[in-house]
């Protein structure tokens, strides 16, 4: 392979001479080795934009609330959103409080990115290079945008619940808004001493998000500089690792269920709303939005904008008005805390990275070289004077100082697990009471800490404890296998009484009765089966209402299984079989033949499937193209990790690790996911430098 060796020289851009080296795989995966820090997040900087220009750009350029203006009336909703919540203005604020020194790391990861831009400008489309410069300000501003005003207080959440609140006063639905929806699908395990083969412990990391062109997405790296040697992966745009795993200890996480936003219904009276009795003032602004047309020049719009006590105004129609309070705009070290969480190498500096307390949402998982493992539902909770998770998970009243709140639960005061005896944590987006054994128990915490009612949990997360019970001791071997397991929890609890029911001699009946219920590229039988349960299952009460036996959260393996009305599941399935013999000329097509991955130009058999059927290796294959299904959310970036002597890691990124177009890094680890394989993770220069595809150095 051609190694390629470039010089550039950085002393005029830091007023130093830092020594900072990138040696790429053949992944495409930047591996930074740096004389110090700041350097070492200029090389970060630069790195992102190699393989993610265009992407990262149009990010930052979301995130100055100035989409519409670059880019015309398209962005324009985004831009309001931005502009409404006042993310460019809180942005300088956060800025100017970083801590002196880690301003420098934010500003020497913008001057990488600018430096790219200006050494490399043809490989930037014309609209993404509109963005650059971009400064350290750009860096906290997108942050800022993306956890706490898209994962967080999204529009879509927004919709939800405002549309609930109008949905109870009779008085119709707000129009729906063109933002995808977050849907928290991630899985997480931590194996302790006690159940792992080797007395070591070991750590998955398997966030599911969007794959394409979204700020969802990840990019795999390492970073090496003075005290620090972290391999993990940012989301695009974000200046440190979200996730990783250094020499001695790591983390994963999932979207957790705690309430970090909530939306108050505001009392309103010429021009002044209601607050303990007395009538007070909105606080007003009114911003200026410009809108690109086709014909270059500009147009205008005035955002007016009003603010309560709680919050911004962020719908108001129909006789409902209603504001927006967010969780951790008061804490603007997110960005420091997780790069102190990468630093840290053994249980107390992790824990003292989580004390900072200004990532506001995510459980952390935990697992170190010492044998401790760890799972925190971790984040910024509201402390409330009243009302359990339900209450707070609805419109609530904005008239009375009774809901309002202006401090978080401690640390301490969260729910976790530490060392469990069973020798596992495990998550997959569930709240945190069955994140190990024996059960946590709710009545220890807060009442709106995490729902806490006796409603069945995801098939994904049976599936989940199932598999971590099925054995006394894991090896690295069965980690990796449990981690890329396709098995379908639902068909194993319901294909039994479908069966009872069905013609023996049918055709759906003789295919389902050979099908070993797992979702390979070559399966004949899983496409029946998940046509059915995607309509069959639809509905209120979804799966749990049509179960024989009802779940009981004390014993969750031993319920949840069976079907109320074998019969008529069964008519369900003659329907669907009917469609898939008419769509695709055959009952038993395979399931890599209907289900695919697809990035850039490539487009091979998928695997795994929807974590709803109960399919740890999840994947939703929502993109239709003809009779064809695409993976466009699921496993992202995904790791399995032995904290041995020997560390044993690997570790692939589903849609590749550039989103550049022609970038072979869009397509190359398409074949290790449709081969149900990861990569090795190369960490050290010699063994990096067996698989280089070129080197750059600063």
């Amino acid at each position: 392979m051609r190694t390629l060796l470039l010089w550039i020289s950085l002393g005029t851009v830091l007023n130093a001479a830092p020594k900072a080296e990138i040696l790429w795989d053949q992944y495409g995966v930047p591996h930074i080795f740096a004389a110090d820090r700041e350097s070492m997040f200029y090389a970060n900087g630069w790195a992102q934009a190699q393989n993610q220009a265009n992407l990262l750009l149009r990010l930052y350029g979301e995130s100055r609330g100035r989409g519409a203006e670059y880019w015309g009336a398209d962005a324009l909703p985004l831009d309001r959103w931005v502009q409404l919540n006042g993310v460019p203005e809180r942005a300088k604020v956060w800025y100017a409080a970083q801590d002196p020194t880690f301003r420098k790391y934010l500003d020497a990861f913008a001057q990488g990115i600018t430096d790219y831009g200006k050494a490399h400008p043809e490989t930037i489309a014309p609209d993404a290079r509109l963005v650059l410069p971009v400064s350290g300000l750009d860096v906290v501003q997108h942050s800022l945008r993306a956890v706490h005003y898209m994962y967080m207080g999204s529009m879509a959440r927004m919709r939800n619940e405002v549309n609930a609140a109008l949905r109870d006063a009779n008085v119709g639905f707000m129009p729906t808004l063109q933002e995808q929806e977050l849907a928290g699908e991630s899985n997480t395990w931590a194996i302790g001493p006690a159940h792992s083969a080797s007395g070591k412990a070991m750590l998955i990391i398997n966030p599911h998000l969007a794959w394409g062109d979204t700020f969802y997405r990840y990019m795999e790296m390492q970073l090496v500089g003075p005290g620090y040697d972290l391999y993990g992966a940012p989301q695009i745009g974000f200046p440190t690792p979200v996730v990783g795993f250094n020499r001695t200890a790591g983390w994963g996480r999932t979207v957790n269920t705690i309430d970090t936003v909530d939306f108050y219904k505001l009392t309103v009276k010429d021009g002044q709303y209601q607050y303990d009795g007395k009538w007070m003032p909105f606080e007003r602004e009114t911003k200026t939005i410009k809108i690109k047309q086709k014909d270059g020049s500009f147009q205008e719009e005035k955002l007016e904008i009003r603010r309560s006590i709680q919050g911004p105004v962020v719908f108001d129609e129909r006789g409902l008005t209603v504001a927006m309070r967010v969780a951790g705009l008061d804490r603007p070290k997110m960005l420091e805390q997780w790069f102190r969480m990468g630093e840290a190498k053994n249980l107390k500096e992790f824990e003292a990275a989580l004390k900072m307390m200004s990532v506001p949402m995510w459980n952390q998982s935990y697992a170190d070289a010492d044998g401790h493992t760890m799972i925190v539902c971790d984040g910024l909770v509201p402390k409330r004077k009243m009302g359990d998770y339900r209450y707070w998970s609805k419109v609530v009243p904005g008239d009375t100082s009774q809901t309002m709140w202006d401090s978080y639960l401690s640390f301490e005061e969260l729910p976790r697990t530490l060392d469990p005896a069973s020798g596992w944590s495990v998550n997959t987006n569930e709240p945190p009471w069955l994140m190990t054994s024996p059960q946590l128990d709710p009545k220890k915490y807060a009442l709106f800490v995490a729902p806490s009612g006796p409603e069945m949990p995801q098939m994904r997360t049976l599936r989940s404890l199932r598999m971590v019970n099925e054995r006394a001791k894991f090896t690295y071997e069965d980690l990796l296998g449990a981690k890329l397991s396709t098995r379908m929890e639902l068909a194993d609890k319901v294909l039994p009484d479908l069966l009872k029911a069905a013609d023996p001699n049918s055709e759906a009946a003789r295919l389902l009765s050979k099908w070993d219920h797992l979702t390979e590229v070559d399966s004949r039988g899983a496409v029946l089966f998940q046509i059915f349960a995607d309509s069959y299952f639809q509905g209120p009460g979804g799966i749990a209402a049509k179960l024989r036996v009802k779940y009981d959260p004390a014993k969750p393996l031993e319920s949840a299984y069976g079907l109320a009305d074998p019969a008529g599941a069964w008519k369900a399935m003659e329907q669907t079989a009917a469609v898939l013999k008419k769509t695709y000329g055959a009952l038993d097509v395979k399931w890599g033949d209907v289900y695919r991955f697809g990035s850039g130009g490539g487009d091979v058999p998928g695997n795994g499937g929807a974590g709803n059927s109960g399919i740890f290796r999840t994947i939703a294959y929502t993109r239709k193209v003809g009779d064809k299904f695409y993976a466009a959310h699921g496993e992202t970036f995904h790791c399995g990790i032995e904290f041995s002597k020997v560390q044993k890691a690997q570790c692939a990124v589903s849609y590749g690790n550039s989103s550049q177009p022609g970038s072979p890094h869009l397509t190359d680890q398409l074949q290790l996911m449709t081969a149900k394989k990861l990569h090795p993770v190369w960490r050290d220069r010699k063994e990096i430098e067996g698989h280089l595809e070129k080197r750059e150095k600063f």
